[in-house]
């Protein structure tokens, strides 16, 4: 969910700001997207506990792992390739956001 939200903010505001204020001030189209990044972090902050609280009420069960067992490597490694994993595939999906964008423009 969070890659998601955070590319296609970073992505939206990227644009807007890069055919306003790139525009008005010749802002380059990376000083734009890095405009865009300052947004999409912001939003996270914002909505990252909103997020979190739609993913716990679809239904998904939390582990039930004992406290020895969480301490294990192969769960430390396990869990961190996940949120690695989740966050690319988020990442991903949200870049579909460049296909709604008008590039003529």
């Amino acid at each position: 969910g969070f890659g998601i939200m955070d590319q296609t903010v970073m992505v939206h505001a990227g644009n807007a700001i890069d055919l306003t204020f790139g525009v008005t001030f010749g802002l380059s189209t990376l000083s734009a997207a890095a405009c865009g990044q300052i947004c999409s972090d912001v939003a996270g902050v914002t909505f990252g506990g909103a997020i979190e609280s739609v993913a716990a009420s679809a239904g998904l069960p939390e582990p039930k792992l004992s406290a020895t067992q969480q301490r294990l490597p192969v769960v430390k490694r396990t869990g961190f390739l996940g949120r690695i994993l989740g966050v690319v595939f988020g990442c991903v999906l949200g870049l579909t956001n460049l296909l709604f964008i008008d590039a003529s423009r």
